[in-house]
Protein backbone atom coordinates (compact mmCIF):
# COMPACT_ATOMS: atom_id res chain seq x y z
CA UNK A 1 0.00 0.00 0.00
CA UNK A 2 1.28 3.78 -0.98
CA UNK A 3 2.22 5.56 1.90
CA UNK A 4 1.17 9.13 2.52
CA UNK A 5 1.84 11.86 -0.03
CA UNK A 6 5.13 14.20 0.56
CA UNK A 7 4.21 17.56 1.53
CA UNK A 8 6.58 18.64 -1.11
CA UNK A 9 5.15 16.65 -3.58
CA UNK A 10 1.31 17.62 -2.67
CA UNK A 11 2.29 21.16 -3.29
CA UNK A 12 3.39 20.43 -6.40
CA UNK A 13 0.34 18.26 -7.54
CA UNK A 14 -1.93 21.41 -5.95
CA UNK A 15 0.05 23.43 -8.19
CA UNK A 16 -0.29 21.51 -11.31
CA UNK A 17 -3.99 21.23 -10.89
CA UNK A 18 -4.36 24.82 -10.25
CA UNK A 19 -2.40 25.70 -13.65
CA UNK A 20 -4.15 23.15 -15.37
CA UNK A 21 -7.59 24.66 -14.58
CA UNK A 22 -5.97 28.34 -15.21
CA UNK A 23 -5.06 27.15 -18.15
CA UNK A 24 -8.11 25.63 -19.50
CA UNK A 25 -10.01 29.00 -18.59
CA UNK A 26 -7.77 31.29 -20.52
CA UNK A 27 -7.92 28.29 -23.44
CA UNK A 28 -11.92 28.50 -23.32
CA UNK A 29 -12.04 31.99 -23.36
CA UNK A 30 -9.37 32.96 -26.78
CA UNK A 31 -9.71 29.83 -28.36
CA UNK A 32 -13.27 29.10 -28.77
CA UNK A 33 -14.79 32.51 -29.69
CA UNK A 34 -12.22 32.90 -32.13
CA UNK A 35 -12.36 29.57 -33.94
CA UNK A 36 -16.45 29.11 -33.56
CA UNK A 37 -16.83 30.05 -36.88
CA UNK A 38 -14.57 29.59 -39.94
CA UNK A 39 -15.29 30.43 -42.99
CA UNK A 40 -13.32 28.89 -45.75
CA UNK A 41 -11.69 30.93 -48.56
CA UNK A 42 -9.99 30.49 -51.68
CA UNK A 43 -6.83 32.17 -53.12
CA UNK A 44 -8.39 33.40 -56.03
CA UNK A 45 -11.43 34.33 -54.11
CA UNK A 46 -9.17 36.43 -51.79
CA UNK A 47 -7.15 38.28 -54.45
CA UNK A 48 -11.18 39.08 -55.89
CA UNK A 49 -12.15 40.55 -52.88
CA UNK A 50 -9.03 42.70 -52.56
CA UNK A 51 -9.06 44.06 -56.20
CA UNK A 52 -12.79 44.69 -55.75
CA UNK A 53 -12.86 46.07 -51.88
CA UNK A 54 -9.16 46.74 -50.53
CA UNK A 55 -9.36 50.76 -49.59
CA UNK A 56 -5.40 51.54 -50.65
CA UNK A 57 -6.47 50.10 -54.17
CA UNK A 58 -9.73 51.92 -54.04
CA UNK A 59 -7.74 54.99 -53.51
CA UNK A 60 -5.73 54.55 -56.61
CA UNK A 61 -8.77 53.79 -58.40
CA UNK A 62 -10.12 57.08 -58.60
CA UNK A 63 -7.21 58.59 -60.28
CA UNK A 64 -8.09 57.30 -63.82
CA UNK A 65 -11.57 59.01 -63.46
CA UNK A 66 -9.91 61.84 -62.59
CA UNK A 67 -7.67 61.55 -65.84
CA UNK A 68 -10.27 61.60 -67.91
CA UNK A 69 -11.80 64.73 -66.49
CA UNK A 70 -8.43 66.40 -67.60
CA UNK A 71 -8.71 65.06 -71.07
CA UNK A 72 -12.91 66.46 -71.19
CA UNK A 73 -11.18 69.32 -69.80
CA UNK A 74 -8.93 69.79 -72.12
CA UNK A 75 -10.61 69.38 -74.51
CA UNK A 76 -12.59 72.44 -73.94
CA UNK A 77 -10.57 74.63 -76.02
CA UNK A 78 -12.45 73.27 -79.61
CA UNK A 79 -15.74 74.62 -77.72
CA UNK A 80 -16.95 77.46 -79.41
CA UNK A 81 -18.00 80.65 -77.53
CA UNK A 82 -20.75 82.59 -78.66
CA UNK A 83 -21.59 86.64 -77.95
CA UNK A 84 -23.91 89.05 -78.42
CA UNK A 85 -23.97 92.38 -77.65
CA UNK A 86 -27.09 94.65 -78.18
CA UNK A 87 -26.04 98.65 -77.74
CA UNK A 88 -28.24 101.81 -77.39
CA UNK A 89 -26.06 104.64 -77.32
CA UNK A 90 -26.86 109.13 -78.67
CA UNK A 91 -25.27 112.00 -78.63
CA UNK A 92 -27.02 116.10 -79.11
CA UNK A 93 -23.50 117.93 -81.08
CA UNK A 94 -24.02 121.52 -81.46
CA UNK A 95 -23.55 122.42 -85.39
CA UNK A 96 -22.28 126.33 -84.39
CA UNK A 97 -20.50 128.66 -82.01
CA UNK A 98 -24.08 129.72 -80.45
CA UNK A 99 -25.64 125.91 -79.73
CA UNK A 100 -28.64 127.30 -81.65
CA UNK A 101 -28.51 124.17 -84.26
CA UNK A 102 -28.15 120.67 -82.66
CA UNK A 103 -27.54 117.57 -84.36
CA UNK A 104 -29.17 114.84 -82.21
CA UNK A 105 -27.76 111.05 -83.46
CA UNK A 106 -28.84 107.93 -82.39
CA UNK A 107 -27.31 104.41 -82.99
CA UNK A 108 -28.49 101.24 -81.64
CA UNK A 109 -26.05 97.77 -82.86
CA UNK A 110 -27.18 94.55 -82.47
CA UNK A 111 -24.12 92.19 -82.54
CA UNK A 112 -23.93 88.70 -82.64
CA UNK A 113 -20.50 86.70 -83.10
CA UNK A 114 -18.56 83.22 -82.94
CA UNK A 115 -15.42 82.36 -82.24
CA UNK A 116 -13.41 79.02 -82.28
CA UNK A 117 -9.92 77.12 -82.59
CA UNK A 118 -9.56 75.04 -85.39
CA UNK A 119 -6.58 72.33 -84.96
CA UNK A 120 -3.86 74.06 -86.92
CA UNK A 121 -3.78 76.31 -84.13
CA UNK A 122 -5.69 78.75 -86.39
CA UNK A 123 -8.39 81.10 -84.80
CA UNK A 124 -11.89 81.94 -86.23
CA UNK A 125 -14.57 84.16 -85.90
CA UNK A 126 -17.57 84.63 -87.76
CA UNK A 127 -19.94 87.72 -87.28
CA UNK A 128 -23.06 89.43 -87.85
CA UNK A 129 -23.53 93.22 -86.83
CA UNK A 130 -26.30 95.41 -87.16
CA UNK A 131 -26.34 99.68 -87.17
CA UNK A 132 -29.12 101.04 -86.98
CA UNK A 133 -28.64 105.67 -87.15
CA UNK A 134 -30.72 108.42 -86.89
CA UNK A 135 -29.67 111.51 -87.18
CA UNK A 136 -31.77 115.01 -87.05
CA UNK A 137 -31.51 118.58 -86.82
CA UNK A 138 -33.05 120.96 -84.83
CA UNK A 139 -33.02 124.32 -82.93
CA UNK A 140 -32.05 124.23 -79.25
CA UNK A 141 -33.69 121.52 -77.63
CA UNK A 142 -36.49 121.41 -79.88
CA UNK A 143 -36.70 119.75 -82.72
CA UNK A 144 -38.55 122.43 -85.34
CA UNK A 145 -41.30 121.07 -88.14
CA UNK A 146 -39.79 119.91 -91.11
CA UNK A 147 -36.60 118.94 -90.33
CA UNK A 148 -34.52 116.77 -92.03
CA UNK A 149 -34.39 113.27 -90.66
CA UNK A 150 -31.67 111.05 -91.91
CA UNK A 151 -31.36 107.09 -91.26
CA UNK A 152 -30.00 104.23 -92.00
CA UNK A 153 -29.60 100.66 -91.42
CA UNK A 154 -25.46 98.88 -91.94
CA UNK A 155 -25.73 94.95 -91.59
CA UNK A 156 -22.25 93.45 -91.89
CA UNK A 157 -21.57 89.96 -92.14
CA UNK A 158 -17.66 88.23 -91.98
CA UNK A 159 -15.56 86.17 -91.14
CA UNK A 160 -12.06 86.36 -90.00
CA UNK A 161 -9.17 83.79 -89.60
CA UNK A 162 -5.35 84.39 -88.03
CA UNK A 163 -3.38 81.13 -88.80
CA UNK A 164 -0.04 80.91 -87.00
CA UNK A 165 2.56 79.86 -89.44
CA UNK A 166 5.85 79.28 -87.58
CA UNK A 167 5.12 79.28 -83.96
CA UNK A 168 2.10 77.69 -82.63
CA UNK A 169 1.42 76.45 -86.33
CA UNK A 170 -0.03 72.65 -86.00
CA UNK A 171 -2.15 69.77 -84.53
CA UNK A 172 0.37 68.57 -82.28
CA UNK A 173 1.12 72.23 -80.50
CA UNK A 174 -2.77 73.06 -80.56
CA UNK A 175 -3.87 69.97 -78.65
CA UNK A 176 -0.93 70.28 -76.30
CA UNK A 177 -3.02 69.80 -73.33
CA UNK A 178 -4.98 67.22 -74.77
CA UNK A 179 -1.85 64.74 -75.38
CA UNK A 180 -0.85 65.90 -72.03
CA UNK A 181 -3.82 64.54 -70.27
CA UNK A 182 -3.92 61.22 -72.45
CA UNK A 183 -0.35 60.40 -71.03
CA UNK A 184 -1.62 61.46 -67.90
CA UNK A 185 -4.43 59.13 -67.96
CA UNK A 186 -2.20 56.01 -69.29
CA UNK A 187 0.15 56.79 -66.46
CA UNK A 188 -3.03 56.45 -64.50
CA UNK A 189 -4.07 53.37 -65.33
CA UNK A 190 -0.60 51.80 -65.13
CA UNK A 191 -0.54 53.36 -61.28
CA UNK A 192 -3.89 50.80 -61.08
CA UNK A 193 -2.00 48.42 -62.10
CA UNK A 194 0.97 48.73 -60.02
CA UNK A 195 -1.12 49.20 -57.43
CA UNK A 196 -3.13 45.79 -58.21
CA UNK A 197 -0.03 44.00 -58.07
CA UNK A 198 1.35 45.05 -54.84
CA UNK A 199 -1.92 44.82 -53.26
CA UNK A 200 -2.17 40.74 -54.94
CA UNK A 201 1.31 40.08 -53.42
CA UNK A 202 0.04 41.23 -49.81
CA UNK A 203 -2.91 38.72 -50.25
CA UNK A 204 -0.93 36.24 -51.16
CA UNK A 205 2.01 36.35 -48.67
CA UNK A 206 -0.59 37.14 -46.16
CA UNK A 207 -3.04 34.07 -46.99
CA UNK A 208 0.14 31.66 -47.04
CA UNK A 209 1.33 33.45 -43.73
CA UNK A 210 -1.97 32.35 -42.73
CA UNK A 211 -1.96 28.48 -43.86
CA UNK A 212 1.97 29.01 -42.21
CA UNK A 213 -0.04 29.92 -38.73
CA UNK A 214 -2.21 26.99 -38.71
CA UNK A 215 0.09 24.57 -39.27
CA UNK A 216 2.06 25.49 -36.36
CA UNK A 217 -1.07 25.42 -34.07
CA UNK A 218 -1.09 21.90 -35.35
CA UNK A 219 2.61 21.51 -34.39
CA UNK A 220 1.88 22.61 -31.33
CA UNK A 221 -1.37 20.82 -30.49
CA UNK A 222 0.58 17.55 -31.52
CA UNK A 223 3.53 18.60 -28.90
CA UNK A 224 1.26 19.65 -26.00
CA UNK A 225 -0.58 15.58 -26.95
CA UNK A 226 3.38 14.60 -26.46
CA UNK A 227 4.05 16.69 -23.19
CA UNK A 228 0.41 15.81 -21.56
CA UNK A 229 1.12 11.72 -22.19
CA UNK A 230 4.50 12.02 -21.23
CA UNK A 231 2.71 13.48 -17.89
CA UNK A 232 0.27 11.14 -17.35
CA UNK A 233 2.62 8.22 -18.02
CA UNK A 234 5.19 9.52 -15.39
CA UNK A 235 2.57 9.89 -12.83
CA UNK A 236 1.49 6.73 -13.66
CA UNK A 237 4.96 5.45 -12.90
CA UNK A 238 5.91 7.42 -10.05
CA UNK A 239 2.56 6.15 -8.31
CA UNK A 240 3.78 2.29 -9.35
CA UNK A 241 7.15 3.13 -7.67
CA UNK A 242 9.23 2.46 -10.55
CA UNK A 243 10.34 6.23 -11.32
CA UNK A 244 11.59 8.31 -9.18
CA UNK A 245 9.42 11.53 -8.87
CA UNK A 246 12.23 14.31 -9.40
CA UNK A 247 10.98 13.06 -13.51
CA UNK A 248 7.91 14.88 -12.78
CA UNK A 249 9.59 17.87 -12.77
CA UNK A 250 10.93 17.56 -16.36
CA UNK A 251 7.59 16.41 -18.05
CA UNK A 252 5.13 19.07 -15.80
CA UNK A 253 7.63 22.14 -17.22
CA UNK A 254 7.88 20.75 -20.93
CA UNK A 255 3.87 20.34 -20.38
CA UNK A 256 3.62 24.34 -19.07
CA UNK A 257 5.74 25.53 -21.73
CA UNK A 258 3.85 23.58 -24.53
CA UNK A 259 0.50 24.66 -23.38
CA UNK A 260 1.72 28.48 -23.37
CA UNK A 261 3.61 28.26 -26.93
CA UNK A 262 -0.28 26.81 -27.63
CA UNK A 263 -1.93 30.10 -26.87
CA UNK A 264 0.68 31.48 -28.31
CA UNK A 265 0.41 29.71 -31.78
CA UNK A 266 -3.69 30.78 -31.59
CA UNK A 267 -2.58 34.25 -31.50
CA UNK A 268 -0.68 34.13 -34.04
CA UNK A 269 -3.80 32.49 -36.22
CA UNK A 270 -6.01 35.20 -35.17
CA UNK A 271 -3.21 37.75 -36.11
CA UNK A 272 -2.58 36.80 -39.28
CA UNK A 273 -6.63 35.66 -39.82
CA UNK A 274 -6.85 39.62 -38.96
CA UNK A 275 -4.37 40.84 -41.25
CA UNK A 276 -5.58 38.99 -44.42
CA UNK A 277 -9.47 40.04 -43.78
CA UNK A 278 -8.41 43.76 -43.92
CA UNK A 279 -6.92 43.09 -46.60
CA UNK A 280 -9.45 41.75 -48.83
CA UNK A 281 -12.01 43.90 -46.42
CA UNK A 282 -13.81 40.54 -45.44
CA UNK A 283 -16.23 41.49 -43.00
CA UNK A 284 -15.59 40.64 -39.26
CA UNK A 285 -17.14 38.27 -36.91
CA UNK A 286 -14.90 34.72 -38.28
CA UNK A 287 -11.99 33.28 -39.00
CA UNK A 288 -10.69 32.81 -42.50
CA UNK A 289 -10.00 29.44 -43.18
CA UNK A 290 -7.32 28.95 -46.43
CA UNK A 291 -9.09 26.39 -48.59
CA UNK A 292 -6.04 25.75 -50.57
CA UNK A 293 -2.96 23.64 -49.56
CA UNK A 294 0.09 25.64 -50.30
CA UNK A 295 1.44 23.54 -53.62
CA UNK A 296 5.21 23.31 -53.97
CA UNK A 297 5.41 23.01 -57.93
CA UNK A 298 8.06 23.60 -60.03
CA UNK A 299 7.20 27.36 -61.96
CA UNK A 300 8.93 25.81 -65.29
CA UNK A 301 10.12 29.77 -66.77
CA UNK A 302 13.35 30.29 -67.53
CA UNK A 303 15.52 33.28 -67.18
CA UNK A 304 15.07 34.53 -70.05
CA UNK A 305 11.43 34.23 -70.29
CA UNK A 306 11.35 35.73 -67.11
CA UNK A 307 12.99 39.16 -68.57
CA UNK A 308 11.28 39.50 -71.84
CA UNK A 309 8.11 39.70 -69.93
CA UNK A 310 9.69 41.73 -67.29
CA UNK A 311 10.55 44.08 -70.01
CA UNK A 312 7.30 44.02 -71.68
CA UNK A 313 4.54 44.27 -68.77
CA UNK A 314 6.12 45.68 -65.94
CA UNK A 315 3.88 48.59 -64.81
CA UNK A 316 6.67 50.47 -63.44
CA UNK A 317 8.67 50.73 -66.44
CA UNK A 318 5.75 51.34 -68.50
CA UNK A 319 4.97 54.12 -66.11
CA UNK A 320 8.50 55.49 -66.66
CA UNK A 321 8.08 54.79 -70.42
CA UNK A 322 4.71 57.08 -70.26
CA UNK A 323 6.78 60.00 -68.80
CA UNK A 324 9.51 59.50 -71.21
CA UNK A 325 6.98 60.06 -74.04
CA UNK A 326 5.44 63.07 -72.40
CA UNK A 327 8.86 64.61 -71.92
CA UNK A 328 9.61 63.97 -75.53
CA UNK A 329 6.62 65.76 -76.29
CA UNK A 330 7.25 68.80 -74.39
CA UNK A 331 10.36 69.32 -75.79
CA UNK A 332 8.86 69.49 -79.48
CA UNK A 333 6.55 71.46 -78.30
CA UNK A 334 8.85 73.86 -76.50
CA UNK A 335 10.82 73.73 -79.47
CA UNK A 336 8.04 75.35 -81.41
CA UNK A 337 7.71 78.10 -78.63
CA UNK A 338 11.12 79.21 -79.13
CA UNK A 339 10.49 80.01 -82.97
CA UNK A 340 9.68 83.36 -84.09
CA UNK A 341 5.79 84.13 -84.38
CA UNK A 342 4.27 84.77 -88.05
CA UNK A 343 0.67 85.09 -88.56
CA UNK A 344 -1.31 85.05 -91.53
CA UNK A 345 -4.57 86.96 -91.52
CA UNK A 346 -7.22 87.20 -93.41
CA UNK A 347 -11.25 88.41 -93.62
CA UNK A 348 -13.80 88.47 -96.05
CA UNK A 349 -17.16 89.39 -95.99
CA UNK A 350 -20.23 91.05 -96.89
CA UNK A 351 -21.64 94.70 -96.05
CA UNK A 352 -24.66 96.27 -96.99
CA UNK A 353 -26.46 99.86 -96.79
CA UNK A 354 -30.41 100.61 -96.55
CA UNK A 355 -33.03 103.27 -95.37
CA UNK A 356 -34.83 100.05 -93.40
CA UNK A 357 -33.84 96.37 -92.54
CA UNK A 358 -35.73 95.14 -94.92
CA UNK A 359 -34.00 96.83 -97.84
CA UNK A 360 -30.58 96.39 -95.87
CA UNK A 361 -31.06 92.47 -95.92
CA UNK A 362 -31.86 92.60 -99.29
CA UNK A 363 -28.69 94.30 -100.48
CA UNK A 364 -26.50 91.89 -97.93
CA UNK A 365 -28.44 89.30 -99.69
CA UNK A 366 -27.36 90.52 -103.37
CA UNK A 367 -23.62 90.18 -102.13
CA UNK A 368 -23.06 93.39 -104.59
CA UNK A 369 -20.72 95.27 -101.72
CA UNK A 370 -18.28 92.29 -100.35
CA UNK A 371 -14.73 93.48 -98.76
CA UNK A 372 -11.87 91.37 -98.03
CA UNK A 373 -8.09 91.63 -96.61
CA UNK A 374 -5.66 89.55 -96.17
CA UNK A 375 -2.12 90.30 -94.20
CA UNK A 376 1.14 89.08 -92.64
CA UNK A 377 2.25 90.01 -88.93
CA UNK A 378 5.70 89.17 -87.65
CA UNK A 379 7.32 89.37 -83.68
CA UNK A 380 10.49 88.07 -82.06
CA UNK A 381 11.73 89.05 -78.91
CA UNK A 382 15.62 89.73 -79.05
CA UNK A 383 17.34 86.92 -76.93
CA UNK A 384 14.15 84.97 -76.74
CA UNK A 385 15.80 84.00 -73.46
CA UNK A 386 12.72 82.70 -71.89
CA UNK A 387 11.29 80.42 -74.62
CA UNK A 388 15.30 78.73 -75.06
CA UNK A 389 15.42 78.05 -71.51
CA UNK A 390 11.67 76.88 -71.39
CA UNK A 391 13.09 74.08 -74.52
CA UNK A 392 16.82 73.24 -72.39
CA UNK A 393 15.00 72.28 -69.27
CA UNK A 394 12.41 70.07 -71.74
CA UNK A 395 15.36 68.22 -73.31
CA UNK A 396 16.97 67.88 -69.66
CA UNK A 397 13.91 66.25 -68.35
CA UNK A 398 13.75 63.84 -71.61
CA UNK A 399 17.60 62.58 -70.81
CA UNK A 400 16.62 62.65 -67.38
CA UNK A 401 13.72 60.33 -67.97
CA UNK A 402 16.09 58.13 -70.46
CA UNK A 403 18.24 57.55 -67.75
CA UNK A 404 15.56 56.50 -65.34
CA UNK A 405 13.92 53.90 -67.73
CA UNK A 406 17.53 52.60 -68.10
CA UNK A 407 18.01 52.25 -64.03
CA UNK A 408 14.64 50.47 -63.68
CA UNK A 409 15.72 48.21 -66.73
CA UNK A 410 18.69 47.35 -64.50
CA UNK A 411 16.95 47.06 -61.67
CA UNK A 412 14.01 44.75 -62.80
CA UNK A 413 16.90 42.64 -64.45
CA UNK A 414 18.20 42.36 -61.19
CA UNK A 415 14.67 41.68 -59.61
CA UNK A 416 14.05 38.68 -61.99
CA UNK A 417 17.57 37.09 -61.79
CA UNK A 418 17.28 37.09 -57.89
CA UNK A 419 13.61 35.71 -57.65
CA UNK A 420 14.56 33.15 -59.73
CA UNK A 421 17.71 32.23 -57.23
CA UNK A 422 15.22 32.59 -54.17
CA UNK A 423 12.73 30.13 -56.30
CA UNK A 424 15.25 27.53 -56.52
CA UNK A 425 16.20 27.57 -52.91
CA UNK A 426 13.02 28.10 -51.16
CA UNK A 427 12.08 24.46 -53.51
CA UNK A 428 15.25 23.12 -52.09
CA UNK A 429 14.61 24.11 -48.84
CA UNK A 430 11.33 22.33 -48.81
CA UNK A 431 12.85 19.06 -49.88
CA UNK A 432 15.84 19.30 -46.92
CA UNK A 433 12.83 20.47 -44.39
CA UNK A 434 10.61 17.22 -45.21
CA UNK A 435 14.00 15.06 -44.63
CA UNK A 436 14.10 17.08 -41.34
CA UNK A 437 10.36 15.78 -40.42
CA UNK A 438 10.89 12.49 -40.93
CA UNK A 439 13.94 11.99 -38.77
CA UNK A 440 12.46 14.05 -35.92
CA UNK A 441 9.60 12.06 -35.88
CA UNK A 442 12.00 8.62 -35.60
CA UNK A 443 13.89 10.11 -33.00
CA UNK A 444 10.80 11.05 -31.15
CA UNK A 445 9.49 7.91 -31.22
CA UNK A 446 12.68 5.83 -30.64
CA UNK A 447 12.99 7.97 -27.28
CA UNK A 448 9.93 7.77 -26.47
CA UNK A 449 9.72 3.44 -26.61
CA UNK A 450 13.09 3.60 -24.55
CA UNK A 451 11.64 6.26 -22.14
CA UNK A 452 8.79 3.80 -21.28
CA UNK A 453 11.24 0.98 -20.45
CA UNK A 454 13.92 3.28 -18.76
CA UNK A 455 16.52 3.82 -20.97
CA UNK A 456 15.99 7.84 -21.72
CA UNK A 457 14.19 9.82 -19.45
CA UNK A 458 11.51 12.91 -19.76
CA UNK A 459 14.35 15.89 -21.04
CA UNK A 460 14.87 13.27 -23.68
CA UNK A 461 11.62 12.93 -24.76
CA UNK A 462 10.57 16.65 -24.71
CA UNK A 463 14.17 17.72 -26.25
CA UNK A 464 13.03 14.92 -29.33
CA UNK A 465 9.59 16.90 -29.25
CA UNK A 466 10.90 20.35 -29.64
CA UNK A 467 13.28 19.33 -32.50
CA UNK A 468 10.74 17.58 -33.86
CA UNK A 469 7.99 20.73 -33.87
CA UNK A 470 10.81 22.87 -35.03
CA UNK A 471 11.05 20.46 -37.80
CA UNK A 472 7.48 20.65 -38.49
CA UNK A 473 7.59 24.56 -38.32
CA UNK A 474 10.39 25.19 -40.01
CA UNK A 475 8.76 22.82 -42.62
CA UNK A 476 5.65 25.22 -42.42
CA UNK A 477 7.80 28.42 -43.64
CA UNK A 478 10.10 26.72 -46.50
CA UNK A 479 6.59 26.03 -48.16
CA UNK A 480 5.15 29.78 -46.94
CA UNK A 481 8.76 30.87 -48.07
CA UNK A 482 8.56 29.10 -51.93
CA UNK A 483 4.95 30.38 -52.46
CA UNK A 484 6.51 33.79 -51.14
CA UNK A 485 9.39 33.57 -53.79
CA UNK A 486 6.48 32.81 -56.39
CA UNK A 487 4.95 35.64 -55.63
CA UNK A 488 7.99 37.61 -56.07
CA UNK A 489 8.73 36.08 -59.50
CA UNK A 490 5.34 36.76 -61.07
CA UNK A 491 5.92 39.89 -59.39
CA UNK A 492 9.25 40.73 -60.68
CA UNK A 493 7.73 39.71 -64.50
CA UNK A 494 4.87 42.14 -63.84
CA UNK A 495 2.48 39.56 -64.17
CA UNK A 496 1.00 38.83 -61.15
CA UNK A 497 -2.57 39.21 -61.61
CA UNK A 498 -2.61 37.12 -64.93
CA UNK A 499 -1.60 34.58 -62.68
CA UNK A 500 -3.77 34.95 -60.84
CA UNK A 501 -6.97 35.02 -63.21
CA UNK A 502 -7.26 38.38 -63.39
CA UNK A 503 -7.39 39.86 -67.15
CA UNK A 504 -8.34 43.51 -66.10
CA UNK A 505 -8.58 45.67 -69.24
CA UNK A 506 -8.33 49.32 -69.00
CA UNK A 507 -12.30 49.58 -69.77
CA UNK A 508 -12.26 48.06 -67.07
CA UNK A 509 -10.32 49.94 -65.03
CA UNK A 510 -12.34 53.01 -65.89
CA UNK A 511 -15.40 51.17 -65.31
CA UNK A 512 -14.47 50.63 -61.75
CA UNK A 513 -13.30 54.17 -61.38
CA UNK A 514 -16.37 55.68 -62.16
CA UNK A 515 -18.11 53.38 -60.09
CA UNK A 516 -16.29 54.00 -57.20
CA UNK A 517 -17.19 58.07 -58.14
CA UNK A 518 -20.64 57.68 -57.33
Amino acid sequence: MEGPIPPIRRHREVRTVTFRLFFAAVLLVYSLPAFAGEVPVSLDEAVRSAVEKNLDLRVETYNPAISDTDIRKARGIYNPRLGALVDHRGEDAPLDTSGSLMERRRFFDANFSTDFLLSTGATASAAFTNLWSRSSLGVGSITTQGTSITSFVEPKLSLTVTQPLLQGFGKEVTEQGITVASFGKESSLLQWRNAANTTTAAVRDQYFALIKARENLQSRKAALAVAQELEAGNQARVRAGVLASVELLDSEFGLSQREVDLLTAEKNVRDASDRLRATIQYPPGSDLLPADAPKAEPVGITEEQAMKTALATRPDLRIAQVDLKTQEFNTRVAGNAALPSLGLTGSAGLEALGSGYPDAISDLASARTPFWSVGLSFSYPIGNDAAEAALAASRLRARQADARIRSLEDSIRLDVRTAIRALDTAYRQIESAQKGVALGEARLNSFIKRQKVGLAVSKDVLDAEANLTTARETLAAARADYQGAVTQLWKATGELLERQGLTIDDKTIDTLAWKGSR
